[in-house]
């Protein structure tokens, strides 16, 4: 059992409790991040990137706890076949600035994901973010749950992870896309 799975369980189990209002885990939020992802590595495409996110807003002040499943179904390997297997992100953001119509979250996550090259299919990495929110639900000034509706960009900088070796610039991606929200649904 790999500190992924622990770690997956333990955000399971500790989502439990989430109607408590009072407790530390508050109630989950869900949302679809379609959107592009595009590596700054030489040679590299810009692919679709589909991403599901469920966001646990935490009793301490301004932190949400994130699991993502992400992945790029239509990525080529360079090898003929596909580059599309799932990817497991997990950890905390934390909002540095929340305006009416945008906000800035920096993040510190873990991936579970494809590996480059070695020895394994998958492989651990933790990476640095910086989230940039186009609140368009709130510019469109909507009523329902659509006010959460938001166009995003995400600068991540993969810290470790990745074979030695790896220059600054290889390290780095941009994903862009939209949130759309998912649940809770308010009425």
């Amino acid at each position: 059992m790999g500190i992924t799975t622990v770690i997956a369980g333990a955000m399971l189990v500790g989502a439990s409790p989430a109607t408590a209002q009072d407790g530390f885990f508050h109630s989950p939020v869900f949302v679809a991040q379609p959107g592009a992802i595009h590596p700054f590595s030489a040679g590299a495409s810009t692919e679709f990137n589909a991403r599901f996110v469920t966001a646990i807003p935490l009793s301490i002040d301004r932190t949400t706890l994130v699991g993502i499943i992400q992945w790029t179904p239509f990525a080529d390997n360079g090898a003929g076949g596909r580059a599309n297997a799932p990817a497991f992100v997990y950890g905390p953001v934390v909002n540095v600035l929340n305006g009416k119509y945008a906000s800035f979250d920096v993040d510190g996550l873990f991936a579970y994901g494809q590996a480059a090259t070695g020895n394994s299919d998958y492989t651990h990495k933790f990476l640095v973010e910086g989230d940039v929110s186009l609140k368009l639900g709130g510019l469109m000034n909507a009523k329902s749950n659509w006010n959460s509706l938001s166009a995003y960009a995400m600068l991540a900088y993969v810290v470790s992870g990745l074979p030695t070796g790896v220059e600054s610039r290889d390290r780095m991606v941009l994903l862009s896309g939209l949130s759309l929200p998912l649940a809770p649904w308010k009425k």
